[in-house]
């Protein structure tokens, strides 16, 4: 396979450019997970919290690796991811209800706007609190020095 062409290269090194790619992958598997829980009948609720379930599964490695690069471990990087993405999935669950009772919006509609709305602190969540740069402290080169976090 031929090298990237340098500017591709260039654009993918940056991590806001790589959430954006999978970050906007995530959402349209999402969507289209809500969509089949639709077109099944389920209640518009229930077809958002199947596929907040499912796409979680999908997006913290996908995060995890390929967007942060994190080193730090799995299971801190984990709860830490949770606490991220369930904040903005309470704010989907509210504002889908909100404009799809108030405003009559279609749910699928509904979700698309907060998940515009919601992405900008999801990313800001993630970068600075789920995979957060570890620097290791000035006595990490003694035996047994934990790393301290930034």
């Amino acid at each position: 396979m031929p090298p990237l062409p340098h500017t591709v290269r260039s654009l993918w090194a940056r991590h806001e450019i790589r959430y954006l790619v999978v970050a906007g992958c995530t959402s349209l598997g999402y969507l289209g997970l809500v969509t089949l829980g639709l077109a099944l009948g389920w209640y518009y609720m229930v077809a958002i919290l199947v596929a907040q379930a499912i796409t979680i599964a999908a997006a913290f490695p996908a995060y995890r690796v390929l967007v942060f690069e994190s080193r730090g471990r799995v299971w801190g990087d984990f709860v830490r991811f949770l606490s991220v993405w369930s904040s903005g999935a309470i704010a989907g669950l509210v504002a889908t209800p909100f404009l799809v009772e108030v405003f009559g919006m279609h749910p699928l509609v509904a979700q698309v706007i907060a998940i515009v709305v919601i992405a900008v602190a999801s990313y800001l969540g993630h970068r600075f609190f789920s995979f957060r740069e570890r620097h290791p402290s000035a006595d990490a080169d003694q035996p047994g020095a934990a790393v301290r976090e930034r």
